[in-house]
């Protein structure tokens, strides 16, 4: 799973998730006074996820060691590949003197080699991307655990995410960005847990 695919998931979980908060959680208490309900006032505020990626530490190091898996990954089929091709140029290095026989078992050998390899790719990314979800997951529960916290005080009936890439909010008043304060405080959090390690 690429950055860009990484990106695009986290983009959509968080964005699905603000809409159901929209759509699902806008409950007006009831109240014997129909002129108090009229004096309640939604309070919104919004976080750039761009600006989370950018900035919140344990995002980035968990990029990082993304990526380094992927790259791993990549070089060992790299590896592997280039060692089953050195087999098959020494082996037709032999020319004329490679028998029906061997040229048989060398192809059902290089043919399974080749499949094999396949087969660990597929295996690998699928590993890889099974660890890019988990840690989308991560930082999702890390955002909405901070956001609890920070909210008791801000008391905003709704926070949305907005992005560059996946927008859900048509218009957005910079003075309702609470973005810094999310990072600062989720970077805050972050420090204190590496602390405690």
């Amino acid at each position: 799973m690429n950055q860009k695919n990484i990106n695009i998931v986290l983009f959509v979980l968080l964005g699905i998730m603000a809409i159901v908060l929209f759509l699902n959680s806008n409950k007006i208490p009831a109240s014997s006074n129909a002129g108090a309900a009229a004096d309640v006032k939604l309070k919104i505020a919004y976080v750039d996820l761009d600006s989370i990626q950018a900035n919140y530490l344990y995002y980035r190091e968990k990029m990082t060691e993304f990526d380094k898996k992927k790259e791993d990954a990549d070089r060992q089929l790299n590896t592997a590949f280039q060692r089953i091709e050195e087999e098959r140029k020494a082996f037709a290095k032999r020319g004329q003197a490679i028998t029906q026989s061997e040229y048989e078992n060398f192809q059902r050998s290089y043919q399974t080699k080749m499949q094999n390899l396949e087969d660990q790719k597929r295996n690998m990314e699928n590993a890889i991307s099974t660890d890019g979800v988990k840690m989308l997951e991560e930082l999702k529960g890390k955002i909405d655990a901070f956001l609890v916290e920070y909210n008791k005080d801000k008391k905003y009936s709704y926070i949305f995410s907005t992005s560059s890439s996946m927008n859900v909010l048509f218009y957005k008043d910079s003075s309702n960005n609470i973005t810094n304060e999310v990072v600062a405080g989720l970077n805050k959090t972050y420090n204190k847990s590496e602390v405690k390690k």
